[in-house]
């Protein structure tokens, strides 16, 4: 009487020169339920495995030709999923440890027992079927952590635009400057060996380094001249405006940007505002800020002044070495002035009211 093999039953291979041990543990296996097939050779079992989907194989180890071992590196080298059952003989448990730690199953000794040999089969699928689950649920849950991240992108992406779609009602004339400012800083993040990641929040966060004018009077902020010093100290405190403003929050985009905002004026050489900060007092962060800001500031059209020539912003930057800005970071800035051009080129004035601060990479925190 014939068993009749499930149609989604696993399909297990028999490798087995020995056509009469072969032949038996095909009908045992067949016996259980299982779609079994035998291979003479490993050569006949690999071509076998490139044309059919398989879940476990039995290997003989001694086979003529190519050995069982051999045979279990490449099987586990094309077909990683596949469970592997070594059968050995008598005197063969060092090579069955050795076939072990190459990513067999487990084995099992010549003359092989029915019994044995189910359980052995069975525990092997199970771990099998257990590891592509695992493998299943890591790849649901990766998705759904990148299609979160995603969402959470979005909305920091809409909270900082709407915080810049505020500070142009008073300060219009900026708005390109804050695109390119989150993508100067995002370049010269990487440049300095910030992760994708953070160098990602710093694109976000640089835009608001100025969000203080908010609090800025109009007389001061839109004067088409030279401040005096009670109006530049007005104008100073729009770094801690700002950071009152960015303040408090457990967003790591926004805790940057309050460091940002707070520390973008300070100096390499503690002559800047308002906290007279100096070299490394001053986060990183907002030292790179300090580079990108005053290059762009300066490269472009002021409501009191006309924008300078490169290589005159160029000159001042390399002044500023050590001085205004951090010494390596400028260098770092004056290795990437290319990708810096491209910015300046495909973000040009007056083509920007924050509803769109830029790309940016979606795995962000």
């Amino acid at each position: 009487m014939s068993i009749k093999i499930p149609l989604d039953a696993p399909r297990l291979l028999v490798v087995e020169d020995d056509s009469l041990i072969g032949g038996l543990i095909v009908r045992w296996l067949s016996d259980e339920g299982y779609s079994c097939t035998r291979a003479a050779s490993a050569d006949e079992a690999m071509a076998y495995l490139r044309k059919h989907e398989v879940a476990l194989v039995t290997l003989d180890i001694r086979m003529p030709g190519v050995s069982g071992l051999q045979c279990l590196k490449k099987i586990k080298q094309e077909f990683p999923d596949v469970a592997v059952l070594m059968v050995t003989g008598e005197g063969d448990t060092s090579i069955a440890i050795d076939a072990l730690t190459s990513g067999a199953h487990g084995f099992l000794q010549k003359p092989t027992e029915q019994a044995e040999l189910v359980i052995q089969v069975k525990r092997a699928l199970d771990h099998r079927r257990m590891t592509l689950e695992n493998r299943q649920y890591n790849l649901r849950l990766a998705e759904k952590v990148r299609e979160q991240t995603a969402v959470i992108m979005a909305a920091h992406k809409e909270t900082v635009g709407r915080l810049i779609r505020a500070s142009l009602f008073r300060d219009e004339e900026t708005g390109s400057h804050i695109r390119r400012t989150g993508e100067y800083s995002e370049l010269l993040a990487m440049r300095a060996g910030w992760s994708s990641d953070d160098a990602a929040l710093i694109h976000l966060a640089a835009p608001l380094h100025d969000i203080g004018k908010i609090g800025i009077p109009d007389a001061i902020l839109r004067k088409p001249g030279r401040l005096t010093a009670e109006e530049m100290a007005t104008m100073r405190t729009h770094t801690t405006i700002g950071a009152k403003m960015l303040a408090g929050s457990t967003l790591p985009m926004l805790q940057m940007a309050e460091e940002i905002a707070l520390n973008h004026h300070e100096h390499w050489n503690g002559k800047g505002y308002p906290n007279r900060r100096a070299g490394f007092e001053i986060p990183e962060s907002a030292r790179i800020v300090a580079i990108v800001d005053v290059f762009d500031a300066l490269s472009h059209d002021r409501v009191y002044r006309a924008a300078m020539s490169e290589d005159h912003v160029l000159e001042i930057l390399r002044e500023g070495r050590g001085q205004h800005f951090d010494p390596v970071l400028l260098d770092l800035f004056f290795e990437i002035l290319p990708e810096i051009r491209n910015v300046v080129d495909s973000v040009p004035d007056d083509e920007f009211d924050g509803s769109d601060i830029g790309p940016l990479p979606v795995n962000a925190p």
